[in-house]
């Protein structure tokens, strides 16, 4: 305890040089902080906001093959998800089905292509909370002839709330079809990709397509735990293939969103097979992390500036602390002598000298952390524009910068551990002093 009190008076007798010390240690403490954080935040953001446009964390699609030897977008026989999803149960939290009509939207005299979702209101909350709605409201969605529109279709079309317009497609058997919709509420694209959908009730959509009302074309299933997406499709392919279950293989490559939820324009309205035909519904299994990529060239880029920069904020630290403490240990020679002389061991003018560097670290630390907390609250409480291409990055328009515990120990015993190994040299330099010739230095 006598230590402690010694080395907190000696750090704070030199307050210009601590405080430099400790605001060098500070500024790297909350870039890091900061950055972990963002990083964190945006990927806590674009995966709820991929999650809910899309309705999950795994997608099954199926397509079968018909007479004419074209394919159709749909799920026909259940039989083999109602025997295979029971078995992960544990991983599920739930499940939503969707169907699809990729088309033409048309108002007047003016036309504009764009992706249609049916979806069941009633079991998608989290997609209501994630619509970021600009005009009208969300109140009717579940009356049957109503949509959602983006706001990327509406300028195209020059549509206003309460109008109506057509939308013109192929059902899932290659026939031409028109539905026609009334628009109660605009959305801004809430991934920031040009992918924003238009939404509307399944069961409307179904008919128009020539499904019946309970039927779906894709099964989208969300995870207790994200981590384990990339195991949970693995485990279903495997599953799906031993119940007999065709399953189309995994693309050698990258495809779009649509081919990789099953859903291409071929397999929509049907195309002229050139693989080798196949029985029943054939699952393609996509899942979210199909969607990460660039999200994920963000994250490696913002952590590799992070780490770049704490890495010189800790070479720079580590140098000061290095120097400081031999010109400490140089102006207090006689001192060191004087405490050798009237008893004190070697271990404890060692210790004393590494007691004063933890005090720097983990007061710099502390600010640092405080600082860093401080301007994260700062940035997630400024809103971004509507419509903004940094919107799949966002929540509710604003960027997230979660402080995560863990990340601030981790910093915290990193900068402790450095600052003690700079130290090191200087401490035992100091302990190695002769008393008398201390004393006459």
């Amino acid at each position: 305890m006598n230590l402690l009190k010694m080395a907190y008076r000696n750090v704070s007798r030199q307050k210009r040089r601590s405080n430099l010390l400790g605001l060098a240690i500070a500024f790297g403490v909350m870039i890091i902080i900061l950055v972990n954080s963002l990083t964190q935040g945006l990927i806590q953001n674009t995966e709820r906001n991929f999650e809910s446009a899309l309705g999950g964390h795994i997608y099954l699609s199926g397509e079968v093959l018909l007479a004419s030897g074209r394919t159709a977008n749909r799920i026909d026989d259940t039989q083999a998800l109602d025997a295979v999803i029971p078995q992960f149960d544990e991983d599920i939290a739930a499940f939503q089905k969707r169907s699809t009509i990729s088309g033409t939207f048309v108002f007047r005299s003016k036309t504009t292509r764009g992706m249609l979702y049916g979806v069941h209101w009633d079991q998608e909350l989290s997609l209501e909370d994630t619509l970021a709605v600009s005009e009208g409201s969300l109140d009717r969605i579940g009356e049957p002839g109503t949509i959602v529109l983006p706001q990327e279709v509406v300028d195209d079309l020059g549509v206003v709330l309460g109008e109506r317009i057509l939308v013109s497609f192929d059902t899932v058997t290659g026939q031409a079809n028109v539905g026609e919709f009334t628009v109660v509420a605009i959305t801004q694209d809430s991934l920031g990709l040009g992918f924003s959908a238009a939404y509307a009730d399944i069961g409307y959509v179904n008919r128009l397509l020539g499904l019946d009302e309970d039927e779906y074309q894709s099964l989208n299933l969300v995870l207790t735990d994200l981590r384990l997406v990339d195991s949970v499709s693995a485990r279903l392919r495997v599953a799906l293939e031993a119940y007999g279950a065709p399953v189309k293989p995994e693309p050698a490559e990258a495809d779009s969103p649509e081919a990789m939820m099953g859903m291409s324009m071929d397999a929509m309205f049907g195309s002229a097979i050139k693989e080798e035909p196949w029985e029943g519904t054939r699952f393609t299994i996509g899942n979210l992390n199909d969607f990460m990529d660039m999200v994920t060239q963000i994250v490696a880029i913002l952590n590799g500036i992070a780490l770049g920069m704490f890495l010189v904020m800790l070479l720079i630290t580590m140098v000061g602390l290095v120097n400081t403490f031999r010109m400490i240990m140089i102006e207090r020679t006689k001192e060191i002598g004087t405490m050798r002389s009237v008893g004190m061991l070697r271990k404890d003018v060692a210790a004393l000298f590494l007691l004063e560097g933890l005090i720097l670290a983990l007061r710099g630390a502390f600010f640092g952390i405080l600082a860093a907390m401080v301007l994260g609250l700062i940035g997630g409480a400024i809103p971004f524009p509507a419509g903004s291409h940094f919107a799949i990055l966002l929540h509710n328009g604003r960027i997230s910068v979660p402080v995560v515990p863990s990340n601030i120990l981790l910093v915290t015993f990193l900068i402790a551990g450095i600052t003690l190994l700079a130290v090191w040299s200087p401490a035992r330099k100091a302990a190695r002093l002769l008393p008398a010739d201390a004393l006459r230095s």
